[in-house]
């Protein structure tokens, strides 16, 4: 079959490697689609603390079952899955609590191990999530990343809130804004500082602005210069991080989803004098992938796909993704053709 091998900083090759075989409890996922993460960035530049050579990219899988050796009567030969990608130790602290997602050795396919971006991936049983048949694999491929909205999204009420505001339109950015407008009663504003996502963000009816002093500006105008009540960080930039609390209303509260690769200053201060909630999210729960299942099909996911490429023009897709202003999410579809 053929696999797309990260083989060292910058090289990533489409080669023929031998279709796995599996064992107890284990499936062949016939890939349909996978998805581009910015983790993949840390890994081709050569700098993810994790990832290791040879590898085969790609946690934001949809592929149907290929082949199934197991007794759970609920998946079967021909089933259409998205795959909960979260190795996780089972034994610290966070484990035997419940919150496995935030394991203190937490580990995914397609990092530390092999991953979708294949004709063919095998995977644990346990790891599968069965989609409905009438998904398409476009949707499907972007429920990971929407799980990871969810999750942000509902870390904080809502039912008092009146202004929220997402920094960063991104992909993650953008599922964020979607789900805390699905669940009304607020005012969503997000903003960016690329022109292509802020365009992107409106044409997915968000209301959106440029990062910086036009999004201060709406939110001084709407807010009555009291400031918004809750602000999603999903950039993990220096600006965004200082943004989000000089954004916020007193006692008001952020969520922070956007993954900072270095340190960044942060103003204290404001945390003190306001009395600022500052909460953490990371990854999901198999609650958030039900979630975002449920929702997936009412929200305008497939416009947040702005290109999809083949597996053999796999750097091709790469290429696009770390480097297209005009790209949000891109897909490898391994038998398809380009969107």
């Amino acid at each position: 079959m053929l696999a797309a091998r990260y083989l060292g900083p910058d090289r990533l090759e489409t080669l023929e490697v031998p279709v796995p075989s599996i064992a107890a409890e284990e499936a062949l996922i016939k890939v349909e689609a996978c998805g581009f993460c910015g983790s993949d960035l840390g890994i081709m530049a050569g700098v993810h603390p994790r990832a290791r050579q040879p590898l085969t990219l790609g946690h934001e899988i949809c592929g149907s079952i290929a082949e199934i050796r197991s007794s759970n009567p609920e998946l079967k030969v021909g089933d259409r899955v998205t795959v909960f990608p979260l190795i996780s130790c089972g034994q610290c602290l966070a484990c035997r609590s419940g919150q496995s997602h935030v394991c203190r050795t937490l580990k995914l396919y397609g990092i530390d191990t092999d991953g979708g971006m294949a004709e063919f991936v095998r995977l644990p049983v346990s790891s599968l999530v069965k989609l409905p048949p009438s998904m398409l694999p476009f949707v499907g491929a972007v429920i990971e990343p929407l799980a990871v909205a969810v999750h942000g999204v509902f870390m904080a009420p809502t039912e008092s809130v009146r202004t929220v505001v997402v920094l960063g339109a991104g992909p993650i950015g953008l599922l964020t804004g979607l789900v805390a407008s699905s669940r009304g009663g607020s005012k969503v504003l997000i903003a960016d500082i690329l022109s292509s996502r802020i365009q992107l963000a409106r044409e997915l009816g968000l209301t959106a602005f440029a990062a910086g002093e036009e999004l201060n500006d709406a939110v001084e105008a709407l807010t009555f210069g009291e400031g918004a009540d809750l602000v999603y960080e999903c950039a993990g930039s220096a600006s965004s991080a200082a943004a989000m609390t000089s954004l916020l209303r007193p006692r008001g509260t952020v969520v922070n989803l956007g993954v900072f690769k270095k340190l960044v200053e942060v103003d204290m201060q404001a945390i003190n004098f306001k009395e600022l909630t500052v909460l953490g999210s990371r990854v999901y729960t198999r609650e958030d992938f039900q979630t975002a299942i449920s929702m997936a099909n009412d929200l305008p996911i497939r416009r947040v796909v702005t290109h999809s490429f083949p597996l053999m023009q796999v750097q091709t897709a790469f290429d696009c993704f770390r480097n297209g202003n005009d790209v949000c999410k891109v897909l490898i579809v391994p038998n398809g053709t380009p969107a």
